[in-house]
């Protein structure tokens, strides 16, 4: 199986990411949130649920964990430089994530992204759909 890394970081370089999947970047289909937070930030997010991201955050203390709605994730915003590097859902002690494509260095998904509409979600249906589309392996070094 190959795998395949991508990275990225926010602008500062504080908050620094290798995701690695076995899907290339043609198989990717990003995902653009309706929300009214990832409107505002115009984010994109791919994911997954065979991949594995490693985070690594150098000075905590420049990080912004911010949750709203039915606060079921936290997006992981660089308290420094402002960027929305991702979002990170804990469903049953396990953390799943999204990565903000803006925030990839020197990738390009050539398929399409889709707009996402999750407004009439349940809180169940939610955390059951991320838990089989998001990130399964989630490691956070501090």
């Amino acid at each position: 199986m190959t795998e395949n890394k991508y990275i990225g970081n926010c602008h500062c370089g504080n908050i620094k990411f290798v995701f690695t999947s076995a899907k290339n970047e043609t198989e990717f289909t990003p995902r653009t949130c309706s929300c009214s937070f990832c409107r505002r930030h115009g984010a994109s997010y791919i994911s997954d649920p065979e991949g594995r991201l490693e985070l690594q955050i150098g000075n905590h203390d420049d990080v912004s964990f911010y949750q709203f709605g039915h606060k079921t994730c936290e997006f992981i915003i660089c308290g420094k430089c402002g960027v929305d590097m991702m979002a990170i859902s804990e469903i049953e002690n396990k953390k799943y994530a999204v990565i903000n494509i803006k925030t990839m260095l020197d990738h390009k998904f050539s398929t399409p992204g889709v707009n996402t509409l999750f407004d009439g979600e349940t809180i169940e249906e939610r955390l059951e759909r991320r838990a089989q589309n998001w990130i399964g392996q989630v490691i956070i070094n501090n």
